[in-house]
């Protein structure tokens, strides 16, 4: 084909192109801003800004249809006013007189490839982040539904909220609330501390991309089921509370070299990395007992520390048994002494100890710290001729390893987690449900990651072939119908087109099902129809 010929229809494919691409993508993009905008997600700056954001995630489903349309179009011209035929008739052959579609194919399905893996996942995130930062809106609207707001470990309803506009602060949001109720929620997953009062207010920062939320409760009733008590008090502070940032969590919004990071080792997905860091947080105490039992077996003496305090108490004569420790058989009662530096303070001989988990300030379980808890002291003073009696108390708390924190990588973690899960001796028996369920959780966890950004892998390969095929499909159908009416030649490329979109979305659907070769085959059959058209008409095409 002539250089000229080229270039004309080259030139004209790319104006239609660029032409039906912005109108498809600015529709498709006041779309995607329906469901937030309905659910009252986004406030009045944040529309535009999402929408802008949206045009670029759109252009993965806008383009495929619009290079049929411009082929389909263009060629359809060409080939009604018999250019197509003269081109023919002069020895240049229907490969060559679709050179351009071919060519302009390839170009969009390289720059495609490029989109779907880096700008497209970004600016998905880009997307969220908007949500993200008219978080206030967000809360209000959640409340007024009548469904509770998670931020963080806490649980909030509230029977009247109304957003503070007297703040004047842009880095934070204030919400004020009626009749309010909250329920925090441990590392393990339980009930923690419930709150219920008349009235409260949640301040939310932003600091880059995280989002901070500070609650306070006025009137307040305090209630924790785990320790049986119930508080009243006229104002209540919880600690406050980072909500983590959901579309980071998902491999939907990773690009390339991250994502296959992640098949290569699903252990570093975000999801599997939040369920580690809870593990680590609930077998803590475990850990710490497991080696306090391993010094305990090797000398009968061992070490703990509370450095908040700054003392340091001394077992001897002890093993691991019952809820802590028990005296090494044939003795009835083991020593602990107290000590603060090098200086002995006061002992107890003591029938047998409790070894709990500390709970933090806020009331959740979850420290990397012990109590200890004596049944039946028999206690004296170690202070010089001093022999009195002294009391010691009922419960010594904050109590450590020399190293304070046990650091594990990983692969630590779940070796850790899984010996636990096996004990049936107690104290450690006590761990072992919980241990069992982490392992469990962290094992889906990881098959969910592993599956899920596979299919998005092959995805992004499926997506832009897509764009290549659509070219030449038109092109060949505008040809072979060059008598029809151009939509109702592109109407004949469109069905395959959308068929191709929802069999991609099922095969990606299938694939993280874990069914991979069935999924792979659903996600390129679409594509193979797609191919297969072209041969097919482009046969019958060329007998005519």
């Amino acid at each position: 084909m002539p250089w000229i010929l080229f270039r004309h229809f080259l030139l004209e494919l790319s104006k239609v192109l660029l032409l039906t691409t912005v109108i498809i993508v600015v529709v498709v993009a006041f779309g995607a801003v329906i469901k937030p905008l309905t659910g009252n997600l986004l406030g009045p700056g944040g529309i535009l800004k999402y929408i802008f954001l949206a045009m670029v995630p759109m252009l993965q489903y806008a383009l495929p249809f619009s290079a049929g349309f411009a082929a389909t179009i263009v060629t359809h011209r060409f080939a009604s006013d018999n250019e197509v035929q003269a081109m023919s008739v002069s020895g240049i052959s229907y490969p060559v007189i679709l050179l351009p579609q071919m060519f302009l194919g390839v170009v969009l399905t390289i720059f495609m490839f490029f989109l779907v893996q880096t700008a497209i996942p970004r600016f998905l995130g880009l997307m969220c982040d908007v949500i993200t930062h008219d978080a206030a809106q967000v809360f209000v609207s959640t409340i007024r539904s009548g469904e509770p707001f998670r931020a963080g470990n806490f649980m909030i309803f509230a029977d009247r909220i109304a957003m503070d506009d007297t703040v004047t602060d842009r880095s934070m949001q204030r919400v004020r609330m009626e009749g309010v109720a909250a329920i925090e929620i441990d590392a393990a997953g339980k009930l923690g501390t419930e709150f219920v009062a008349r009235s409260g207010s949640a301040d939310l920062y932003t600091t880059q991309s995280d989002l901070i939320v500070n609650v306070a409760f006025r009137d307040a009733t305090v209630l924790r089921p785990g320790e049986s008590t119930v508080a009243f008090m006229s104002l209540v502070q919880p600690m406050p509370t980072l909500i983590d940032v959901g579309w980071e969590r998902s491999p939907k919004y990773l690009p390339w070299s991250e994502l296959l990071g992640v098949v290569r080792d699903p252990s570093k997905g975000a999801m599997v990395v939040i369920e580690q860091n809870r593990l680590e947080k609930s077998i803590a105490p475990a850990l710490l007992i497991e080696q306090l039992g391993a010094e305990l077996a090797k000398s009968g003496s061992a070490r703990l520390f509370c450095k908040e305090a700054n003392r340091i108490y001394e077992i001897h004569d002890a093993m691991l048994g019952g809820n802590g420790m028990i005296p090494i058989p044939p003795a009835k009662r083991f020593t602990v002494i107290e000590l603060e530096g090098q200086n002995p303070l006061r002992e107890a001989a003591t029938v047998s100890a409790q070894l709990i988990a500390t709970v933090n300030a806020d009331g959740a379980a979850g420290s990397s710290l012990l109590d200890l808890v004596l049944n039946e002291p028999r206690t004296r003073s170690l202070r010089a001729e001093d022999d009195r009696v002294v009391r010691w108390p009922s419960r010594i708390v904050g109590l450590s390893n020399e190293n304070d924190r046990i650091a594990l990588s990983s692969q630590e973690s779940m070796d850790a987690v899984r010996r636990i899960s096996m004990q049936t001796s107690p104290p450690l028996n006590a761990y072992a449900p919980v241990a069992k369920s982490f392992v469990s959780r962290i094992e889906h966890a990881m098959s969910e990651t592993f599956y899920e950004a596979l299919s998005h892998i092959w995805m992004r390969f499926a997506q832009p072939i897509s764009v290549l095929l659509m070219l030449v499909l038109g092109g060949i159908l505008a040809i072979w119908r060059r008598n029809s009416l151009p939509l109702t030649i592109f109407l004949l490329a469109f069905i395959p087109a959308i068929a191709n979109v929802l069999l991609v979305a099922s095969g990606q659907s299938i694939l993280r099902s874990s069914k991979v070769g069935f999924g792979l085959t659903v996600m390129w059959m679409g594509n193979a129809i797609l191919f297969a058209l072209i041969l097919g008409i482009g046969r019958r095409m060329a007998r005519r």
